[in-house]
Parts: C-alpha cells; structure tokens; sequence
C-alpha cells in the first residue's frame, strides 16, 4: 500500500470518516491527524528493532592520511554491523577486527601510517581505523538505515508488502486512543500483536541454541 491508500484505509476501516483521504498534502482536520498518525506508527515500528528491511550495504574509499571517516558517506546510515567491516587492498579481502569505544580510548596508540587492521566507531558515529590508511583501500559494510519517512503520495513503505497493514493497525490504535474507542482499540491491538509476532518470526535474526549433551 502506498501512504495514502495506509491514510485512506484508517479512516474508512474504523468509520471515522467515509471520505478517507485524497492526498497526504493540504489536509485538516481528521484527514490530517490521520497522515500524522500513519507517518508516527511508520515511524515506532522501525524504530523497535534491527529489521532486515533496515540491512543495506555501502562502500567507501580510504584516503591516504586520514584516520576517521563520517557516516555520510551514506546518509541513511543509522548503525554499523561491527563484525561486517572488511577492507580489500586490491589483492584480498579481510574482515577487520572491532574495538570497543571505551577500550579504544583507554589505550590511546600512536597512529602510524599503514594499512588498517581494526577499527572503532566513536559515540558521533564515527569510524576510526587503527591506522592512517597508507594507500587506498576499499572499505565494504553493512549496516542498518535511518527510518524512512513517509511523505508523497506513492510513497510505499519498505518493509515487505504484506506486512503493510502492521502499519495501518498500529495507527488505528493511535486514532482509537484520540477518539476514546474502546471496541477499535481493543481489536486493533489483538490484530496487531498477530501481525507483529509474524514480522517478529520473518524479520528479525533467529535465535539458535547449542545443543546440550544428554547426561
């Protein structure tokens, strides 16, 4: 669904108002609340885990003589995948090792020039290499993007189509919680603990436990 079809389908579905919604833009009213309480669920749901639909992958280029490097490289870069950093030097790739912030300061190692073999990520989201890159290496990750926001029209959110109406049940709570409708929320919130366990189940790393030798 795009965001206005998720806008539209709030308010016909809980029959606040059979006109549903035209466009996102220039809106008043009970048409408005209902763009703002789509953009808001949209919002919180990616904001409660490290979905897969978040995962991306970016690349970027050292810079001789420069040690740290920003994440708007990549602008919807959110959090590094710490164990999925690995520079390549024209010949080979590796992965390279991660160090904690707090570790990293304490240690406080002259930088020398060379070819990087660890890195950290400061609290501005920075990334340090251990080195001041020698040469140009290419430096491929991973890593989880910012929200998407939703703002035109056609805009469809990114989490897989359908999983679409996690969104569109989440903000009937919002609008059931404005209007005091008890009947709405209570069976949008039964229908939305369904729909967020199956997300759960498909978008989220599964948990695997060793296995235990019997006595």
């Amino acid at each position: 669904m795009t965001f206005r079809e998720l806008c539209d389908r709030l308010l016909k579905e809980t029959g606040v108002n059979d006109n549903g919604v035209a466009s996102v833009s220039g809106q008043t009213g009970m048409q408005l609340k209902a763009v703002n309480w789509v953009i808001r669920a949209w919002t919180e749901i990616q904001n409660q885990q490290h979905w897969h639909f978040l995962w991306q992958t970016g690349s970027f280029d050292t810079v001789v003589g420069t040690q740290e490097y920003s994440p708007t490289l990549d602008p919807t870069l959110q959090t590094w995948v710490i164990d999925s950093v690995r520079l390549t030097d024209g010949t080979q790739t590796g992965y390279l090792t991660y160090k904690k912030w707090s570790d990293w300061r304490q240690e406080r190692l002259t930088v020398n020039d060379g070819k990087p073999s660890a890195f950290t990520i400061d609290p501005t989201n920075k990334l340090l290499f251990n080195t001041k890159p020698d040469a140009v290496y290419s430096i491929d990750f991973d890593y989880y993007r910012t929200p998407q926001i939703l703002a035109a029209n056609t805009d469809e959110p990114i989490l897989p189509s359908h999983f679409h109406d996690v969104i569109l049940y989440q903000a009937m709570e919002y609008l059931a919680m404005e209007q005091d409708a008890s009947e709405i929320y209570q069976a949008s919130a039964i229908t939305l603990r369904r729909l967020m366990a199956d997300l759960k189940a498909e978008q989220l790393p599964k948990i695997s436990f060793g296995s235990t030798p019997l006595a």
